[in-house]
């Protein structure tokens, strides 16, 4: 969780104690302990911020998906 708040750190307006909170929350370890999956890359791609597009990427509807497929291949 730490390389997660470490994006944000650079951030002008960034506060630890509450971007510590909506990480966790977001991860099912505080408030009501919700596992939220991350959106479809057509949702990424639609909102400028998918990372990958490559071979893989065409076939493969969800970043889990991706990610459980590369790390196969590697």
């Amino acid at each position: 969780m730490e390389n997660i708040i470490d994006l944000f750190r650079n951030s002008s307006d960034f506060n630890e104690r509450l971007t510590r909170y909506q990480v966790e929350h977001i991860a099912g370890e505080r408030g009501s302990r919700t596992r939220y999956k991350p959106p479809k890359c057509q949702t990424l791609k639609t909102h400028g911020i998918c990372t990958t597009s490559d071979g893989l990427c065409s076939r493969i509807n969800h970043p889990l998906k991706y990610y459980r497929q590369k790390a196969k291949t590697e």
